[in-house]
């Protein structure tokens, strides 16, 4: 499997950004959030932005997996913000969301994010997945694995844990690496036709110790 990770640099913020709607484009709180074509053409142009200001981050790891046997092209990525310390000054550079964004579901749930993240590990200090994406032509291949045990690696290192929001479907990728349930989310989403479904994701935890752990040695490169 000739795939490695690396940290991404500048000028891999614009697939950063094609491989996030690729993989993301069709979620229904995205949908939601961004409720036209348009704006979320527009929203790409946002992420790619935002990617490249988290590169340029120090408090924040933009990693990237590569195939080495098509050109290195680029098949995943991911963004773990680093460790914090209580009290630290530090401010992440904020997101600039395109003309038309829906703001009522967009603060809402950027709210009960925050707050489940908090009611699971507190103000100490964690690693946290923010994103992390494969472009779907390269799925099963074993790179969102690769970026995970990136964090999880330095996890064990530094004795702090890792914490994530998932979609359901994606939970039993990180139970398979050692991550555990810490708490269910869910918003009611209005649609167009008057019609409402139940959106849901999970809040995972990592802690170190809690379950073996083996580093895989594609990822040594990158540590």
């Amino acid at each position: 499997m000739p795939l490695h990770v690396s940290p991404a640099s500048k000028s891999n913020a614009s697939r950063i950004a094609a491989i996030h709607m690729a993989a993301f484009g069709t979620n229904a709180m995205l949908l939601a959030q961004f409720p036209s074509p348009t704006i979320r053409d527009n929203l790409q142009i946002c992420i790619a932005s935002k990617a490249l200001a988290d590169i340029e981050d120090p408090k924040t790891a933009v990693l990237v997996v590569r195939d080495d046997e098509i050109d290195d092209e680029i098949v995943s990525f991911a963004k773990w913000s680093l460790p914090v310390a209580e009290g630290d000054s530090y401010v992440e550079s904020p997101w600039l969301w395109p003309e038309g964004t829906d703001w009522k579901v967009l603060d809402r749930w950027t709210g009960l994010v925050e707050g489940a993240k908090e009611g699971v590990v507190g103000k100490g200090a964690c690693y946290r997945l923010t994103f992390i994406g494969t472009d779907p032509v390269h799925e099963r291949r074993g790179a969102a694995s690769l970026l995970l045990q990136w964090g999880l690696v330095r996890c064990v290192r530094d004795n702090v844990p890792a914490y994530l929001e998932s979609t359901v479907d994606a939970g039993p990728l990180y139970e398979r690496h050692g991550f555990t349930s810490a708490e269910n989310l869910s918003m009611v989403l209005e649609g167009r036709e008057g019609e409402s479904a139940l959106y849901e994701e999970v809040c995972f935890i990592f802690r170190p110790g809690a379950t073996p752990f083996t580093m895989d040695p594609r990822i040594q490169s990158a540590i």
